[in-house]
């Protein structure tokens, strides 16, 4: 018997590229923000249920000011935003990234 795993979906094409090509630096991203991101990438195809990553102190993911339980937000070290939607059905749960750009509203 298999064991699920948190699917991952891409907002951004820049963050999709960073997760799936390892030489892809997008213009403005540090090497530090690169590897904050893929960490934040590598935990959640280790993780079996969104608690996983919610607990995961290292990851610096606060519940969304929203107060919408399925959003979060994870902040690399360098203070970039990454905007989490958590998304879970009966046969599977899956996270959606999405870059939050400063000064606008990402909440749909």
């Amino acid at each position: 018997m298999g064991t699920r795993r948190v699917e991952r979906e891409y907002l951004d094409e820049d963050l999709r590229r960073l997760a799936t090509e390892t030489g892809f630096q997008p213009t403005g991203w540090s090497t530090q923000e690169i590897l904050d991101f893929r960490k934040l990438v590598q935990c959640t195809r280790a993780a079996l249920v969104d608690t996983d990553l919610r607990n995961m102190r290292m990851l610096r993911i606060r519940p969304d000011e929203s107060g919408d339980p399925s959003r979060a937000q994870a902040t690399l070290k360098s203070g970039r935003v990454i905007d989490l939607t958590f998304k879970t059905s009966d046969s599977r749960g899956a996270v959606a990234f999405e870059l939050v750009t400063p000064g606008t509203d990402t909440h749909r």
